[in-house]
């Protein structure tokens, strides 16, 4: 969940207390190797434009990767990109 502070609601500087509205929701993706820092490769959701962020069926709950295929659950669906460039491969409805 990514959150972001309207700094015009607070006095300046923004109080250590303030939280942000939620923004958007999903997997972040992170190459990680011993030659360089964390490098983030994409992001992955499963909330359409049209949705609110509030639908929380749709929150990616888990994320695991088998072989060349990264896949991301949530309550509604099972999502699957390629590991390589982060491209849908599909995606697959639950009830």
């Amino acid at each position: 969940m990514v959150a972001k502070i309207d700094e015009s609601k607070y006095p300046s500087p923004v109080p250590p207390y303030a939280y942000g509205e939620p923004v958007w929701q999903g997997a972040y993706v992170f190459d990680i190797s011993l030659y360089h820092d964390l490098v983030l490769e994409g992001r992955i959701t499963h909330l359409d434009i049209d949705m609110s962020i509030n639908e929380q069926e749709y929150w990616v709950k888990r994320s695991l990767y088998i072989e060349d295929v990264f896949y991301t659950v949530s309550d509604r669906m099972v999502k699957m990109n390629s590991l390589e460039d982060l491209s849908p491969i599909g995606e697959v409805a639950l009830s």
